[in-house]
């Protein structure tokens, strides 16, 4: 493992034994109109300036759990003392529209900012981004390079990478062995069939389970990309730009087919909300659970579960796709501390020690944090063995990331009313041709700018 400063083995396995992680990746929109004046106000002509690189007070807004990057701001300061990092937490709902407003007023007392992956493009549009291209260089080889792909946009680095995330399945082993139903392989090469996982969860809910089956993250773009990818259906975008839907091909159909059919079958829950989804595996009453690493924790807690962990399944027929992409961090184009801001990012992404600090049980895409983020679930069991060898596979092998485009805020805003539809009962071939009429509409103004 890779040192970390004074820190000591024994405090870094606790502080990420013990750390909270968000699980609202992708969970939220930008307000009304950022993306639509998006290319309308596309100078990306910046105002600020770089300052003193050794002397400066940062301003760095996120929108994490309390403490996420204590950490790493205090080894900082003390390499660093004449530079302080100040943070500004706003509630998640809360981020992008605040980026807007103050950055949209050319704001210069936001120096750093927590940018949400497939809304770089957006930000790079409105001018809300420093370049950020001579960072890549030092990078190179030392974080995940498909990481440093999705945080460039036209041939320009405009944010650095700290995070990135995977999904597997869980399964109650005892909701399972009443039901006489074989527990899944943890062979991340073997994984259940979403067909096979309705089937099993239904053969659960008549053996005394309450839930078959339930996602994390219900409804939103961010966990169900995988089912068309799955069966070579595409992530609803193409063309130049990414802005031609494409949501009604057979692989669409067929993947929200099932998903309908999970609800109307009684197999899923309809009306629960993306914040109470963990707590209905946790309670010990729910077969199998589709979510992120960052929920094993919770689980570990919970008295009335006895759980192991699968790859995250894929169709009959069909290849393995897993969710990905997570936090980067960006510079304001307006800031006067653009030196220093790039000395504590250059930290706080590229650095290993830096990298881990800044991890909170995220998985970290500098290649010598993520060693000891694997490293560390190694340590804790077999269970948390096989939790890493799944990530490490799905993140190699299956992940697929989120488009990055300019019209991607109303590309999920759309498809997230969409899913909600089929979930409660609308038919899913007409609903994704109605919302790939709209996406042709609302996209249109992205078009020949």
């Amino acid at each position: 493992m890779t040192a970390r400063g004074a820190e000591s083995e024994a405090t870094a396995m606790m502080r990420w034994a013990t750390g909270r992680v968000s699980r609202r990746i992708g969970a939220t929109v930008l307000a009304a109109g950022l993306v639509a004046a998006a290319l309308a106000a596309c100078s990306n002509d910046p105002t600020g300036a770089a300052g003193d690189g050794n002397n400066a007070t940062l301003t760095f807004v996120n929108a994490q759990d309390p403490g996420t990057f204590d950490q790493v701001i205090a080894a900082f300061e003390k390499a660093n003392p004449n530079i302080k990092v100040k943070q500004q937490v706003v509630p998640f709902d809360d981020l992008n529209p605040t980026i807007q407003s103050r950055l949209g007023a050319k704001d210069a007392s936001i120096d750093l900012y927590d940018v949400d992956e497939p809304r770089l493009p957006a930000f790079v549009a409105r001018g809300f981004l420093a370049d950020l291209t001579d960072l890549r260089g030092a990078a190179q080889g030392k974080i995940d390079p498909k990481a440093l792909e999705v945080t460039s946009y036209q041939g320009k680095q405009y944010a650095m990478p700290r995070w990135t995330s995977t999904q597997l399945l869980f399964y109650n082993k005892t909701l399972l062995a009443k039901a006489g139903v074989p527990d899944p392989s943890s062979d991340p090469k073997v994984p259940m069939t979403w067909q096979d996982v309705a089937a099993a969860g239904k053969k659960a809910q008549t053996a005394g389970a309450k839930w078959g089956f339930v996602f994390d993250q219900v409804d939103r773009y961010y966990q169900l990309q995988p089912l068309p990818e799955s069966l070579n259906g595409g992530p609803g975008l193409t063309g130049p730009g990414l802005l031609t839907p494409d949501v009604a091909n057979p692989g669409w159909v067929k993947a929200f087919t099932w998903y309908q059919s999970i609800f109307r079958d009684g197999i899923a829950p309809r009306g629960v909300a993306v914040e109470q989804t963990p707590g209905l595996f946790s309670a010990g009453s729910t077969a199998f659970f589709a979510g992120g690493p960052w929920d094993a924790p919770l689980f570990d807690k919970a008295k009335d579960v006895d759980y192991g962990v699968a790859p995250f399944p894929k169709f009959a027929g069909g290849k393995p796709a897993s969710s990905t992409g997570s936090w980067a961090t960006g510079i304001s184009p307006f800031s006067q501390n653009q030196a220093a801001a790039k000395k504590f990012l250059t930290y706080l992404t590229t650095d290993p020690a830096g990298a881990w600090q800044a991890s909170s049980r995220n998985i970290p895409v500098q290649r010598d944090a993520f060693e000891q983020y694997l490293g560390a679930l190694r340590s804790q069991g077999a269970r948390s063995t096989q939790l890493a060898a799944i990530v490490e596979n799905e993140l190699a092998a299956n992940a697929v990331p989120r488009p990055l485009t300019t019209g991607f805020v109303d590309f999920e805003t759309v498809m997230n009313k969409a899913f909600a539809d089929i979930r409660n009962g609308s038919e899913p071939a007409p609903r994704l041709q109605q919302a790939g009429q709209e996406l042709a509409r609302v996209l249109a103004k992205y078009r020949n700018k």
